[in-house]
């Protein structure tokens, strides 16, 4: 049946919390992120990982070390999987970045596939590294095997544009919640996905605060239409 990957989003940071673009920044879990984690390291108890690995970053690998049962031991690292390079845009929130960075922000909002976040990473660029680390990890493990594999929001969603052939203006259409477990079995190189940002594992009742995202979002592409230029 090809190797089974749950691609799971870190928990909760105090970035997250404010809205802040944290990219290759190294940022810790806050309190709410490790409930996120224990809850995922719950859910998945009945499941036995062929292999763990997580990006190198803080917030993944803490997130990566309590599903493990709180144990680095056997949790494989690879830089393919960080999260993508805002450049300078890191530590900024969206507004300021739309404001600061206006142009670059709209062209990259509009086509992140050839436009760069001011001096950092192209979504194309993005894309060639996770593509590749993932096709690495998949050939590591065993046909009905099952990998845990604690990332970052874009990776994942560079993943799931690439899989399920999203038109690149759509891109932005997917969300990822943080703790979110995506699922998808690798056959014979044919993606079947069989969940996306799933998240009822962190609440058994939903809770639209956490889509507050899209609203930012939304305002955003507001801004580029008027026209006093946002």
């Amino acid at each position: 049946m090809g190797v089974k990957l749950f691609l799971i989003r870190h928990g909760q940071t105090s970035w997250n919390v404010e809205g802040r673009y944290q990219g290759s920044c190294d940022i810790e879990l806050n309190s709410t992120g490790i409930r996120q984690a224990e809850l995922a390291s719950k859910y998945f108890s009945r499941v036995k990982f062929s292999n763990i690995y997580s990006s190198p970053l803080k917030r993944t690998m803490e997130t990566a070390i309590i599903i493990n049962g709180r144990a680095e031991e056997g949790i494989m690292t690879r830089d393919g999987l960080k999260e993508v390079d805002f450049g300078k845009w890191e530590g900024l929130k969206f507004d300021q970045i739309n404001k600061d960075y206006h142009e670059d922000y709209q062209k990259w909002m509009e086509d992140p596939y050839n436009n760069h976040p001011t001096g950092g990473e192209s979504f194309k660029e993005l894309t060639l590294r996770t593509t590749s680390v993932i096709d690495s990890i998949v050939a590591e493990n065993e046909d009905d095997s099952s990998a845990a594999i604690i990332t970052h929001g874009g990776v994942i969603l560079s993943l799931l544009v690439y899989w399920l052939q999203i038109p690149l203006p759509r891109w932005k259409s997917i969300i990822q919640r943080q703790g979110a477990i995506n699922i998808v079995v690798i056959d014979k190189g044919f993606p079947y996905i069989s969940a996306i940002n799933y998240t009822g594992h962190l609440s058994p009742v939903y809770d639209d605060n956490e889509d507050k995202v899209i609203k930012i979002y939304s305002s955003l592409r507001k801004n580029s239409n008027d026209s006093t230029g946002g």
